[in-house]
């Protein structure tokens, strides 16, 4: 899963994400004009995002984002990507795979021989080598985690799902064929070299004091001696060295940041990104058929009025209203509306670390029982899908097709979600609680959406003996995985529908456990979960996790997000993704008539 603020490497990367807007629009970019032009076709398309892109390299914890993720549709090459269904298929641009062994499981991948950077350097063994290293969890530090003991990685993946269970990839430099053997079989191993994971390895080495001459034979010789005194720089600049400054005010040097995709990055200012096409693209399904790809950044609330002004051709606000919707059907036909539900869910986490306010299961079940969580969807959700509702389940959602099946093998996951406050004044006073509960509920402060939720919950839950804090925080993501910095934290989940994409965020030690939760048995559920090839055995472990989930209180989970796009009527293949894929999913392929 991703943050869909954010989309991490959890689900796409492999798969995790976050709920959030910040920012303001733009401006314009122009471009010569293209062939295109001939048919009438405007050489420029103009995308709302809610949230400016972090950084180049999304795999880090700090930069694992769904519009991150949204310009690596564009920017980043890989061997599968994901479909407007949320299924993979095979991207014969990039490469080609196939499965040559189920025990032990192994792939056999081939680069396509024309692939390069944008930079005109080869895309080969050395790019995927620092991706197996960076995302394998497999080059101690040296340091320990303070909280856990337990020692860090070099590299700060937003995830390691899938990497970990395999062996270093063996090769040479220069090599255009590799492949990946797993120690254990892996049940998304289709995922794990999509868009957005195979990153630059030229650059690191370079930026790292290391030579990148000789098809990169000093990163590669560094990787496989396990020599941490001349990975540690190359891990720094991947952790780090690709970060844009908050907002986006401008990009790092455009030399640091080449492409393997369609389209590579050109400039940005002040929250706008510019893409144009990348003239050393050797593809042709994916190839480019706009000259320039612009990405503004647009806080919800103006998203509609930036398309009727036509400052943007396309929205896909994270947190859509009913105002959203009103305010879209009053513009007329020179706009197309879409609605649904999406795999994005909205969700409370709770701190429960030792001496933390959530630490005691029954003050996390009395917080759950007082959340108006049923109030929340009348309120937010159904003026925009009538189809949508309290969603009770963590790894499935509402029409899904295992959805009901899963929960009716869950009993401690079922309920209406009418908030029962009550029953929660009952559960604190078993915890032993006689004055109220203080919790410090953080949200994004550029959600009005958010804003209001909270407010929702302060209402009910102050009635059942807690004392809701609300907590707003423009940089409220950066401060997810600081023990202490907040008691609860809404934000939002962008799936990807993969079976293991959630692992990292319940087992324990995760990298996106934000709350410190742990569970040998739900340790156990994901291991075994994780390492299933058979898809019909998926449901009845994921009903046991469910159950286990519930049972324990991971956190509180409201509904699936209601999901609204809408672009100019002149505006040509945009199709609605309800993964943390995106609406970029296919926009390689778009047209506008001038």
């Amino acid at each position: 899963m991703r943050n869909k603020r954010t989309t991490t490497l959890a689900a796409l990367s492999i798969g995790t994400l976050m709920l959030s807007a910040c920012g303001s629009a733009g401006g314009t970019a122009e471009t010569p004009a293209s062939e295109g032009a001939a048919e009438n076709l405007a050489t420029t398309i103009n995308i709302a995002i809610s949230q400016a892109p972090t950084g180049y390299n999304g795999n880090t914890a700090a930069t694992n984002s769904v519009y991150n993720g949204y310009v690596d549709n564009l920017t980043s090459g890989g061997f599968a990507a994901f479909t407007a269904a949320g299924e993979l298929e095979p991207n014969t641009d990039f490469g080609t795979y196939e499965k040559t062994s189920d025990d032990p499981l192994t792939i056999k991948y081939t680069i396509d021989e024309d692939a390069v950077w944008s930079d005109g350097v080869p895309i080969d063994y050395d790019d995927v080598l620092l991706s197996w290293a960076a995302l394998s969890g497999t080059h101690p530090s040296g340091e320990k985690d303070p909280e856990t003991g337990a020692e860090s990685d070099l590299f700060l993946a937003a995830s390691t799902n899938g990497f970990a269970q395999t062996k270093m990839i063996e090769g040479e430099p220069g090599d255009k064929e590799f492949e990946l053997v797993f120690n254990e079989p892996y049940a998304d191993w289709e995922a794990l070299l999509t868009p957005g994971t195979i990153m630059p390895a030229h650059i690191a080495a370079e930026q790292a004091g290391l030579s990148p001459e000789g098809d990169g034979a000093e990163l590669v010789e560094a990787v496989q001696a396990t020599d941490i005194a001349a990975l540690k720089p190359v891990a720094e600049f991947w952790n780090s060295g690709w970060d844009y400054e908050v907002d986006l005010p401008t990009l790092p040097d455009t030399a640091l940041l080449p492409s393997s995709g369609p389209y590579k990055l050109d400039n940005a200012t002040n929250g706008t990104l510019t893409l144009v096409k990348n003239d050393k693209y050797w593809g042709e399904e994916r190839a480019g058929k706009t000259d320039t790809i612009v990405f503004k950044t647009v806080v919800d609330e103006e998203a509609v009025q930036a398309l009727q002004n036509g400052d943007v051709d396309v929205i896909d606000p994270s947190s859509p209203t009913v105002d959203t919707k009103a305010a879209l059907e009053q513009i007329g036909e020179t706009v197309t509306v879409d609605t649904g539900t999406s795999l994005t869910f909205s969700h409370i986490d709770l701190d429960q670390r030792p001496g933390a306010v959530f630490e005691d299961v029954k003050v996390r079940q009395a917080f759950n029982a007082c959340a108006p969580r049923a109030d929340m969807v009348d309120k937010f959700v159904t003026p925009i899908d009538p189809e949508g509702s309290v969603m009770n389940l963590r790894e499935y959602q509402p029409g899904q097709p295992d959805y009901d099946t899963v929960l009716d093998g869950a009993p401690a996951a079922q309920g209406d979600g009418a908030a029962d406050i009550e029953g929660a004044k009952a559960l604190l006073a078993e915890a032993g609680k006689t004055e109220p509960v203080k919790v410090s509920l953080m949200y994004a402060s550029t959600s009005q959406l958010r804003a209001d939720m909270v407010a929702l919950v302060k209402d009910s839950c102050d009635k059942a003996g807690f004392e809701i804090i609300p907590q707003p925080e423009a940089e409220w993501s950066a401060k997810l995985s600081q023990p202490g910095a907040w008691d609860a934290v809404l934000f939002g989940w962008a799936g990807s529908g993969l079976v293991a994409s959630g692992q990292s965020i319940y087992v324990s030690g995760g990298e996106q456990n934000f709350g410190g939760y742990a569970d040998e048995e739900v340790d156990r559920l994901w291991t075994e979960i994780a390492t299933t090839t058979e898809a019909d055995k998926v449901p009845a472990l994921k009903t046991e996790l469910e159950q286990r989930l519930a049972e324990t209180q991971y956190n509180v989970v409201l509904y699936a997000n209601a999901d609204i796009i809408a672009h100019s009527s002149k505006l040509q293949g945009v199709e609605m993704n309800p993964t943390q894929t995106g609406i970029t999913w296919n926009a390689y392929s778009w047209t506008k008539q001038a």
